[in-house]
């Protein structure tokens, strides 16, 4: 839900289990070329048991901070909505980094090779905006797919695909945009086995009062949206591409091979 909000323009100041709560700011309306407007969005969330399955409800609402004149320009409940249903739909749900390693028994393993630059498609964790990136930052993805060599799953949709920033700068005078870089390191098998990745992304918003500068553009849901004004952003979910750093052994389960196999 924060996530989706911030995709919405929205600064968080309020980020709770119960609640998440912020207001759309001009610069990153900006970014993300949104319709113009201030407007303050709220969502709550309670625990609910309905026809015997426990789940979560989600109230999301727009509405006017008490010292602003007038009824919200715009109502983003729906679209926060729909983008944090989307971001269901492509993310997992529990945090790839927090999960128990599970081991499988040496006679149960089968080594497997990964071929230097086999293709990793990835996507981000969680919704990025320039101001959030300094150096040395560890910024979490996940892997889009499953990654599959010999009719073996080598690596699982949804494992944590880790990047950090080589480089950061914000927002300067005379019209510098932000820049940052970020560099794929590793992936996390599920036994905890590290596989070694490649791959920069190289982020820039353009120049203020010139003709835009694109470094690059990210897909997301059914449309693409380009890093561009001073600053720049990437929604949850943006895809992108790493490559495997060399070739490299790992161990997959047997069962796991055999059962692609018959497939």
């Amino acid at each position: 839900m924060a996530d989706a909000m911030q995709a919405a323009g929205v600064s968080l100041f309020k980020n709770t289990e119960q609640l998440i709560e912020g207001e759309r700011t001009g610069e990153r309306v900006g970014v993300l070329r949104l319709p113009r407007g201030d407007e303050a969005v709220r969502a709550e969330l309670t625990p609910l048991i309905q026809d015997g399955r426990v789940g979560t409800q989600v109230r999301v609402e727009t509405l006017r901070r008490s010292n602003k004149k007038g009824v919200p320009k715009h109502a983003w409940s729906a679209a926060v909505l729909d983008q944090a249903e989307c971001l269901v739909t492509l993310l997992s749900l529990d945090d790839p980094s927090r999960r128990p390693r599970i081991e499988t028994p040496p006679a149960d393993r089968a080594e497997v090779r990964v071929a230097d630059s086999t293709s990793v498609p990835v996507r981000s964790r969680h919704f990025l905006f320039n101001t959030d990136l300094k150096p040395k930052q560890v910024v979490p993805f996940e892997t889009a797919e499953d990654v599959v060599i010999d009719d073996s799953t080598v690596i699982p949709a949804g494992s944590l695909v880790v990047a950090s920033v080589e480089q950061s700068s914000d927002l300067g005078e005379y019209g510098r945009a932000a820049k940052a870089q970020l560099r794929f390191t590793f992936l996390a098998l599920p036994d905890g086995t590290r596989l070694r990745l490649r791959g920069i992304v190289d982020l820039q918003g353009e120049k203020w009062g010139k003709t835009a500068l694109i470094v690059g553009t990210v897909a997301f849901g059914t449309g693409v949206l380009g890093i561009t004004g001073g600053g720049f952003a990437i929604p949850a979910g943006s895809p992108f591409t790493a490559e495997v750093d060399g070739e490299q052994k790992i161990r997959v389960s047997r069962a796991t091979a055999a059962t692609k196999a018959q497939d």
